[in-house]
């Protein structure tokens, strides 16, 4: 089947999905407003998949947020229907509302499929009045609507309208992400997160003050995963509260690598103020990890409160500090929590369950 994918390329989410794909026999091109790494196109290249972009990451001011020079992404209309053109395909798949399912809806191909993935969804359509609009036609437009959150499947529901929304999480591949065996010597508390102002690394920062501090546990240790623009204050936060031996910044970690990252941790933590779905703290529940989360957005669909975790309101480094001494305290809850993470992994969020079933709504769309 040719399957023409509308997508960022140097989105792990996107390699998963091609990845599997052409493994399933898919015959994929690949349409990206951004050009893939070096090495990502090797990936890409050694699938045999082809990729199409127009490279327009040095001509966007800001590429988390909406804002004008966004416009731009019109300018890829041409080449993308030339594409189409070529290649013939039997289905696009857009994958973000905001960005690849207008292009889609601009260009009028049947059937397109449409994935929402977050802050296309929760952020964009607020901004304002035209947002909203525009929205309202890329959702309606849709000859099927895919979900990764229940969350944003009930917004779909509710704000446009759209009753055939499918909930396609993001899975895990519960071979991958395994319980480590070897015996951890140290507890080690940790987020995988980019350190943006939305994923609640300040609170973490603090709670750890109270434990290291407050409360002398000063063998705890903090692991925090990622880069973003708020790195460098939160290290000079850390800094300033005396925490620099007790808590370790790594910066980016390629993510055929962060397994064993999640297997250094005992607690993963995920105090986001938003949060679509929440990938991570399913890949740390497949490591058998219990979660302390907050109570937002999707996180709620991800972590189960006193059984695969605990789920906390989001700014409170009080409320996080007394959760994860719970977990410190408690060696056997704190395990028996993280076999219920896992079970529930492998019930509900296989990677290769999510597969078949886009794989069957591909097949519910050609004629």
């Amino acid at each position: 089947m040719k399957l023409l994918i509308l997508s960022d390329a140097n989105s792990i989410h996107t390699q998963k999905w091609l990845s599997s794909l052409v493994k399933r026999g898919f015959n994929l091109h690949l349409f990206s407003l951004f050009k893939p790494s070096s090495q990502n196109a090797k990936l890409y290249n050694d699938l045999g998949i082809i990729v199409h972009t127009i490279d327009l990451k040095h001509k966007i001011r800001n590429l988390r947020n909406p804002n004008i020079s966004k416009i731009l992404y019109i300018t890829s209309l041409h080449k993308l229907k030339n594409i189409v053109k070529t290649f013939s395909p039997k289905i696009i798949h857009a994958h973000y509302a905001s960005s690849y399912g207008i292009l889609a809806y601009l260009i009028h191909f049947k059937p397109t499929i449409l994935s929402v993935w977050g802050s296309d969804i929760y952020d964009f359509p607020k901004r304002n009045f035209i947002n909203k609009w525009i929205l309202k036609k890329v959702v309606k437009s849709a000859d099927c609507i895919c979900s990764t959150s229940e969350a944003m499947r009930k917004i779909i529901k509710s704000d446009y309208a759209r009753n055939d929304c499918y909930l396609i999480p993001f899975g895990v591949d519960i071979n991958k992400f395994r319980p480590k065996t070897i015996k951890k010597n140290t507890f080690t508390v940790g987020t995988i997160k980019t350190i943006e102002s939305h994923n609640g690394i300040d609170t973490i920062i603090d709670a750890a003050k109270i434990l290291v501090h407050d409360k002398k546990l000063d063998d705890l240790q903090f692991l925090i995963v990622g880069e973003g623009s708020l790195l460098t204050m939160m290290k000079d936060k850390c800094t300033k509260l005396n925490l620099n031996s007790n808590i370790k910044f790594t910066g980016y970690i390629p993510h055929d690598k962060i397994v064993s990252y999640f297997q250094k941790l005992s607690v993963f933590i995920a105090v986001s103020t938003r949060e679509s779905f929440g990938v991570s703290i399913l890949e740390a529940a497949s490591c058998g990890i219990p979660a302390i989360t907050s109570n937002v957005g999707g996180l709620t669909e991800v972590n189960k409160n006193l059984k695969t975790g605990y789920i906390i309101e989001a700014n409170n480094g009080k409320m996080l500090s007394e959760k994860i001494i719970k977990l410190y305290n408690n060696d056997k809850l704190r395990k028996e929590m993280g076999k219920k993470a896992r079970k529930r992994v492998i019930e509900k969020f296989d990677w290769n369950q999510n597969l078949e079933k886009m794989i069957t709504i591909y097949s519910n769309y050609i004629k």
